[in-house]
C-alpha cells in the first residue's frame, strides 16, 4: 500500500487539490502525443530553450503565487508543501523549475527575509502580475566569505554607484527584478550591502548585459553575465540596512538551503522511474532484467535513497517554522549531503541503464538530461563547502547544548502531512540554538525501536537502532575531545560533519516513522522502509554492517514497482503524477 494523506489540515488539503490539479495538466510524460511530453522536453532541451507550451500552462496555474505569502495575496504558508509543488515541475524539467520558478523565488526569500513594507508589496506585485526575478547571491570562497562578491558600491550624492559584473546569472535577462549583493568599494570599511532594483533596459548608460553561458546542464536556462560601470542607485533600493547583507543573507540562505534540494528530487525522482522503465523492459535472461541481483539491488537503494533524503528534507523545512534556530544547522544538513546521494545514486542507476545512460533521443533520454542536471542544481553560494563549514560549527558546539526533552520536540516535525505550521520567524534563524531536537530525541526513538517486539523486519530495526545508538555515543565522545583541544577543527571537523549528518538523516528517518499519523496500513507505518533507510545510513558510517533482510528488500521492490505501476512519486507522499 503507498501513503495516504489521512487527517491533513485544510491548508494541507488545498496543496493536494492544487498539486493534483498541476499533475492532471501535465499529462503523461510517457505520451509521444502529449504536448508536454517527454519528447518535447528533450526537444526543448537539445534546443537549449525552456518548453513554450509548459510556460503557458505555469503560467495559467499561476505558479509564482506559491512564492509569495498568503498575507501578500499569494499561497505561501509553508516551505514543505511549496517544495512538493515544485517537485511536479522539477520531475519533468529542472531547466523549467530553476528557470521559471526557484531563481525568482531565491530572490524574493531576502525580500520576504528583510525588505520594507513597500518592497514586500512591489515583489509580491510583480511576481503575482507574472514577473520574474534574479539574484545575484555573494559567492563565499570559503565558508560564509563575502569577499569574492562581483559587485561594489560607493556613496555617491544621496544614492550609491555600483560598479563590477557577474559573469553567470540565471534568468538575468529574463528578469524585471534583480537583487544584488554588494561590497564597499577599495578600503571602505563596513560589510556587504543588499540592493533592489528594477532590471536596467540593454543600452542604458552604465550598464551592460553580457553574452549566454552555454552550461552542460540545465541547457533550457538562460545564464547570461551583467556588467555595471558607474551605474547609479537610490537610498530606496537599498534591501535592510546599509552593510547589512550579512544579516539579510543569514536570514534567507537557511531557507534556499533547505527548499531548493527539496525540489530537486522531481528530477532525481525522473531517473529512478527511466532506470525502473529501462529494467522492465528486459526479458528475464537480460542483464539489465529485474530478475538480476545487480538491477534489483540499484533500483531499491535508489528508492531507499530517496526515502532517506526526503525524510530529511521534510523535517529541515519543516524545523524552519517550529523550530527555527535549529533551522539554519539542519538546512545546512540536506544542501550538503542531499547532493552527495543523489548524485551517486544516479551514478549507480546508470549502470543498470549501461550504455542508454547516454542516450540523448529515445524512451530512455531523460536519465541523461537528469544526470546532468542534478549536479548543477546543487551548485551557488550556498552550496556544499558553506553548508560542511555551518555543520562544523554546530558540531563544535553539541558539547554545550542542553538535551531537549521528547515532550519539547513537536511530533509535527516528521509528520509529511502534518498540522499547519506556524509562519517563520527570519529573526529567530540568526540566533543560536540551545539544543539539538534530533540527537536529543534520537536516543528515545532508538530505544523504542530497539525494544520492538515482532517478525524479522522488527528484529532488524532493533539490531540496527541498537548500531545507530553506538554510533551515535561515539560521535558524542569523538565532539566532546574535540571541543577540549579547543584548536582548529581541521580534517576531523569535516569528517565529523559528514557523521552528523548521516546521523541526523538516520534520525529524521526514524522520526517519521514514529510518528506516522497515516492508516496503520500505510506503507510508512511498516518497518521495511526504516530497516532499509538505517541499513544504508550504516554502512556509510561502517562499510562492515550487515546486510538488510531480505524480506525488507522484497517489499521495498514491490512498492517500488507499485508506485510505478500506479504512476505515484518515489518520495515519502507517493503522489499520483500524470493524471
Amino acid at each position: 500500500m503507498s501513503v495516504a494523506a489521512g487527517g491533513a489540515d485544510l491548508d494541507g488539503a488545498a496543496v493536494e487539490e492544487r498539486i493534483a490539479r498541476l499533475e492532471h495538466d501535465w499529462g503523461d510524460l510517457d505520451d509521444p502525443g502529449n504536448p508536454l511530453g517527454a519528447q518535447q522536453f528533450m526537444a526543448a532541451d537539445a534546443e537549449r530553450r525552456l518548453l513554450p507550451a509548459a510556460e503557458r500552462l505555469l503560467d495559467d496555474f499561476r505558479l509564482n503565487a506559491e512564492f509569495v505569502p498568503r498575507e501578500l495575496g499569494g499561497r505561501l504558508l509553508r516551505l514543505d508543501a511549496l517544495a512538493r509543488v515544485m517537485r511536479s515541475v522539477f520531475r519533468r524539467d529542472a531547466s523549467l523549475g530553476l528557470g521559471y520558478g526557484m531563481s525568482s523565488y531565491m530572490a524574493a526569500a531576502v525580500v520576504w527575509a528583510g525588505g520594507s513594507a513597500g518592497q514586500r508589496r512591489d515583489t509580491a506585485e510583480l511576481l503575482l502580475s507574472g514577473g520574474r526575478m534574479a539574484c545575484a547571491y555573494p559567492e563565499p570562497g570559503r565558508g560564509n566569505d563575502f569577499l569574492q562578491n562581483g559587485f561594489t558600491t560607493a556613496p555617491h550624492g544621496d544614492g550609491f554607484l555600483l560598479d563590477g559584473r557577474k559573469e553567470a546569472l540565471n534568468n538575468a535577462s529574463r528578469a524585471a527584478s534583480l537583487l544584488l549583493f554588494t561590497r564597499p568599494r577599495g578600503d571602505a570599511g563596513g560589510g556587504p550591502s543588499a540592493f533592489l532594483i528594477g532590471a536596467p533596459e540593454p543600452g542604458t548608460p552604465g550598464y551592460r548585459p553580457l553574452p549566454r553561458r552555454s552550461t552542460v546542464g540545465l541547457r533550457g536556462c538562460l545564464v547570461n553575465g551583467l556588467e555595471f560601470t558607474g551605474y547609479p542607485l537610490t537610498a530606496d533600493q537599498l534591501l535592510g540596512p546599509r552593510h547589512g547583507g550579512a544579516e539579510l543573507a543569514a536570514r534567507a540562505f537557511p531557507v534556499i538551503r533547505c527548499v531548493g534540494p527539496s525540489m530537486a528530487l522531481g528530477c532525481a525522482d525522473t531517473a529512478l522511474r527511466t532506470a525502473v522503465a529501462f529494467a522492465r523492459s528486459h526479458r528475464s535472461r537480460s542483464r539489465a532484467s529485474l530478475h538480476t541481483p545487480r538491477t534489483r539491488a540499484a533500483l531499491i537503494d535508489a528508492f531507499t535513497d530517496l526515502l532517506l533524503c526526503d525524510a530529511l528534507a521534510l523535517v529541515a523545512t519543516r524545523a524552519l517554522h517550529l523550530v527555527p534556530r535549529e533551522g539554519p544547522t539542519l538546512s545546512a544538513v540536506v544542501k550538503y549531503l542531499l547532493p552527495t546521494v543523489l548524485n551517486e545514486m544516479v551514478y549507480d542507476l546508470s549502470i543498470v541503464l549501461g550504455s542508454e545512460s547516454y542516450a540523448s533521443r529515445g524512451p530512455y533520454a531523460g536519465f541523461q538530461k537528469a544526470a546532468h542536471d542534478l549536479p548543477m542544481i546543487g551548485l551557488g553560494p550556498v552550496g556544499s563547502t558553506a553548508s560542511r563549514a555551518a555543520i562544523v560549527t554546530h558540531v563544535g558546539r553539541l558539547p554545550r547544548l542542553r538535551a531537549p526533552g521528547d515532550e519539547e520536540v513537536p511530533a509535527a516535525l516528521f509528520q509529511p502531512f502534518g498540522p499547519e505550521l506556524p509562519g517563520l520567524r527570519h529573526d529567530e534563524l540568526t540566533r543560536p540554538a540551545d539544543v539539538d531536537s534530533l540527537l536529543g530525541t534520537l536516543e528515545s526513538t532508538l530505544w523504542q525501536a530497539s525494544a520492538a517486539d515482532g517478525g524479522e523486519l522488527e528484529k532488524s530495526l532493533a539490531g540496527y537502532a541498537t548500531a545507530l545508538d553506538a554510533e551515535l555515543a561515539r560521535f558524542r565522545r569523538a565532539c566532546a575531545d574535540l571541543a577540549n583541544r579547543g584548536d582548529d577543527p581541521g580534517v576531523r571537523g569535516y569528517a565529523l560533519a559528514e557523521r552528523y549528518a548521516l546521523i541526523v538523516a538516520g534520525a529524521a528517518c526514524l522520526g517519521a516513522r514514529r510518528h506516522h499519523s497515516g492508516s496503520p496500513d500505510d506503507f510508512l507505518a511498516g518497518p521495511a522502509w526504516a530497516v532499509m533507510v538505517l541499513s544504508r545510513i550504516l554502512r556509510r558510517l561502517d562499510p562492515g554492517t550487515p546486510e538488510p533482510p531480505r524480506l525488507g528488500e522484497e517489499l521495498l521492490l514491490a512498492e517500488l514497482l507499485h508506485r510505478f505501476d500506479d504512476a505515484r512519486s518515489y518520495d515519502l507522499y507517493a503522489t499520483l503524477i500524470g493524471r
